[in-house]
């Protein structure tokens, strides 16, 4: 990752001054690793180096010719290098690259088909306020190359070699903008991955707690009251007690694997004749006006939830002996009341009516309720939520 990718995820790496200062290249390399001998394929067209060498063979000596094979071949292997390179290592290859070009000439006006792929390092490689510098100091090199070093050929070295160096030293500093982009939209990926894992984390949890918390509450509490029927010699109380205690389990069994299997979970108005049967075997008078409704699986999901939660509310914090249910649809409006005749002056919310809002806004609605004549809870889905 390049340092100016750093300062802009705000990532503060802790380095020396001193490294500081002498680091003027980013922190990619022009390919991550030696993968392939595809990494080579730039390299074709350096052989317009031996351009020179075909049109004036006959009239070159061995030496000569040996000398820009050599001259050629360690470049080769100096760009090899390179592409693996950052920081000072790539800055003292690309020295000897350009110390190579220069010296070349001496030989051969080929050498201006090379000076290009430095040009392209310094614009890929190099950070922003150096790139300029790195790219000046290319051009004053073929520009003293060609007045002192390829003279006889100076317009055919001079205008190959300005024209390649600056095209390639522009391609490469877009093709390092590319591979920022290509960066910085892999990071956002990745924390959109993160945010999603915590976020499936905590669904997983609202909906252990949605799906469970009601059902043990009731299994306690059934199991409690068998217990008493036992040491009251109630035995066949006792029975019927320990007997909804294994419907209730079996119950909450399918409920966690309908919800661990993807699922549906029971209609709305089913869940709610359901919690109705449970406040009933409590001693509670309970009244049902429930009206067709259309909704999704989602929302028909958080309203039972929500239904669920506040009946475990209502069995362990409240004295009422009537609960009032109603379900009904107002044009795009969806409502759930549940009404008892409790006498709870204040309601703190835990992390089931916290959890039970937190659903209601996420499918579009809201979460009301007050302890004024007695407990009231409403759940709107639709517009007016």
């Amino acid at each position: 990752m390049s340092l100016n990718i750093l300062r802009l995820n705000g990532n503060n790496n802790k380095k020396s001054e001193s490294e500081k200062l002498v680091s003027i290249t980013t922190e990619f390399t022009l390919v991550e690793k030696r993968r392939s001998f595809w990494n080579a394929g730039p390299l074709i067209f350096s052989t317009f180096y031996f351009f020179p060498l075909i049109f004036n063979w006959a009239q070159l000596s061995a030496v000569i010719i040996a000398l820009q094979v050599i001259v050629y071949l360690s470049f080769v292997l100096l760009y090899w290098q390179s592409i693996t390179k950052t920081g000072n290592a790539l800055v003292m290859n690309l020295v000897l690259m350009a110390g190579l070009c220069v010296a070349g000439s001496w030989v051969t006006t080929g050498t201006s088909s090379l000076f290009g792929f430095i040009a392209f390092f310094c614009g890929f490689n190099f950070l922003p306020r150096y790139k300029i510098i790195a790219m000046l100091i290319i051009i004053a090199l073929v520009l003293l190359t060609a007045k002192f070093i390829a003279t006889q050929q100076a317009v055919y070295f001079l205008m190959p070699a300005l024209c390649v160096a600056c095209g390639l030293f522009i391609f490469g500093w877009m093709s390092h903008r590319e591979r920022v982009h290509k960066e910085l939209q892999r990071q956002s990926e990745e924390e959109i991955k993160r945010l999603g894992a915590v976020a499936e984390r905590e669904r997983i949890a609202r909906d252990l707690h949605d799906l469970l918390g009601h059902s043990l509450s009731s299994i306690a509490l059934k199991a409690e009251l068998a217990s008493k029927f036992a040491a009251a010699n109630a035995l066949e109380q006792a029975q019927s007690e320990a007997q909804q205690v294994a419907d209730l389990a079996r119950e909450a069994l399918s409920e966690v694997r309908q919800a661990v299997t993807g699922y549906h979970q029971l209609a709305l108005d089913a869940q709610l004749h359901i919690l109705a049967s449970r406040l009933k075997d409590k001693g509670i008078a309970v009244t049902l006006e429930l009206q067709a409704v259309t909704l999704d699986k989602v929302s028909e999901a958080c309203l039972c939830f929500f239904a669920k939660e506040v009946c475990t509310n209502i069995i362990r914090h409240s004295d009422a002996d009537k609960v009032c249910f109603t379900l009904r649809q107002d044009k795009n409006n969806v409502f759930v009341e549940i009404k008892d005749n409790g006498s709870i002056k204040f309601i703190k919310e835990g992390n089931g009516l916290m959890g039970i809002r937190t659903r209601l806004k996420e499918c579009g609605g809201q979460l009301f309720y007050n302890t004024e004549q007695g407990g009231y809870f409403k759940a709107v889905l639709g517009e007016a939520g």
